[in-house]
């Protein structure tokens, strides 16, 4: 970084002088030429007044080896005096290749500027000034722009080398304490630098990766522990049943109801992966290509006419409350789903006679979807354990169930951004779903 810092500032310096050295010359040459016409004026006004000889012969004497150029010639251009050897053809400006002219710092001059003037009496006067003065300044220019820019580009080498360091110093420490992290020898959230930089935002975005990975984690720990807790039971349940039937039988055949309760087993098993799959499926936001604008109300609408026979025949009070024009960006199924487990949940742990109440409300440009029942609910201090996998408030697992209907809510909740809150609808369980009125795939996901 810093050697192209270096490498750009030297490109620049080289495009400044360039820049420079056209205005400086065409000044120089300005001035030069402006000393020509003005001592070609005193020399017409000698002509005037018939000392031009004179006055001549004092110049060239007085710019022996010097810059200064004169020539005077008779009507037929041959020389009278001078110190140039040139054929005047045309009055006005000519610039010729000049040799052999050398300046105070042993340069040479290239060029000669000539003014050539046609005087009344035919004669012509030719005065000039070579450019060694034009190139001299340009050297000198040129020097000091070397040592000038040796001295920038050696500053920016060091400043860039030390900014450089200090930056991947920054960085590397930064990743020495995310490796700490995974390790387990340092605790989030990281600490950038303080000051609302660049690392502190590359710190905030790593506490939200290690800490999705620290989740992620330990619900694959807790997974690994609940499947094996959970499983093991109606496995070896199923196995004492079909030992105990083969011990039993004098055919040595399983009688049809064991079989059909060992098949009963494996279906809630197989329940039970088909439900963890489902949710590692929504974790790992592989259902977004079937994201669509959805009328929201509509999906309500119907899977709340679903079950409000299966909460009648339950004796269930079942009551709706749905807002029309609701939208949502999203999938369909998943959010079917979410509503579905939802309202199972609270057919499943509340007693015959219990109220549902599921509704869908417009407050204040926020959508905000409710289920709600007035069974015992959950504690305050479990509700958010129980969106974890396999946690189930009955310690002694007797009733159905795996503990993963709320944990799917979870995952399609944050797949789709949408607020979860378990609440106390005094008395019962209140679930709340906020999300944005008429979300967007940016404003919802």
């Amino acid at each position: 970084m810093a050697l192209w810092q270096a490498g750009l500032f030297a490109l620049m310096l080289s495009s400044l002088l360039g820049i420079v050295w056209q205005q400086i010359n065409r000044y120089a040459e300005g001035e030069l030429r402006g000393q020509v016409v003005n001592e070609m004026a005193g020399l017409r006004q000698s002509d005037l007044e018939g000392t031009l000889l004179p006055r001549l012969h004092q110049l060239i004497a007085g710019h022996v080896g010097g810059s200064a150029y004169y020539l005077l010639t008779d009507n037929n251009e041959q020389p009278i005096i001078g110190n140039l050897r040139y054929d005047p053809r045309a009055p006005g400006w000519h610039v010729l290749p000049l040799k052999g002219a050398t300046g105070r710092d042993g340069s040479d001059a290239d060029q000669v500027h000539l003014l050539v003037v046609h005087l009344a009496d035919g004669r012509w006067l030719v005065l000039g000034r070579d450019n060694r003065s034009v190139i001299e300044l340009g050297e000198v220019l040129a020097h000091a722009f070397i040592e000038l820019g040796l001295f920038a580009i050696s500053l920016v080498l060091l400043s860039g080398g030390l900014l450089s360091w200090r930056y991947l110093h920054r960085i590397d420490s930064l990743g020495a304490r995310a490796e700490q992290v995974l390790e387990g020898e340092h605790e989030l959230p990281l600490i950038g630098s303080g000051r609302g930089d660049e690392i502190d935002r590359l710190a905030g975005r790593l506490n939200r990766i290690l800490e999705r990975m620290r989740v992620l984690m330990e619900g694959m720990r807790q997974v690994s522990n609940n499947i094996a807790h959970d499983l093991r039971t109606p496995l070896s349940m199923m196995r004492q049943r079909l030992e105990t039937s083969l011990m039993n039988s004098d055919e040595g055949t399983v009688p049809a109801g064991v079989l059909s309760q060992a098949i009963d087993d494996v279906d809630g098993i197989q329940a039970t992966f088909r439900a963890l799959l489902r949710i590692a499926s929504v974790e790992a936001r592989q259902r977004r290509s079937a994201f669509d604008r959805i009328d929201l109300s509509a999906l309500f609408e119907d899977v709340a006419g679903t079950y409000r026979p299966v909460a009648e025949d339950n004796e269930h009070r079942f009551h709706t409350n749905i807002a029309a024009g609701a939208e949502l960006y999203g999938d369909r199924a998943l959010l079917a789903q979410m509503l579905a487990n939802l309202i199972e949940n609270a057919l499943h742990h509340t007693p015959p006679g219990s109220t549902i109440r599921v509704t869908l409300l417009r407050q204040q440009g926020s959508v905000i979807g409710r289920v709600a029942d007035d069974g015992a609910g959950i504690p305050g201090e479990a509700r958010n354990e129980v969106l974890k996998r396999f946690v189930r408030l009955e310690s002694s697992r007797s009733t159905p169930g795996a503990g993963l209907g709320l944990p799917l809510v979870a995952a399609v909740c944050t797949l789709h951004g949408i607020e979860l809150i378990l609440g106390d609808a005094q008395p019962g369980l209140l679930v709340e779903l906020r999300l944005s009125a008429n979300g967007s795939p940016e404003r919802n996901c």
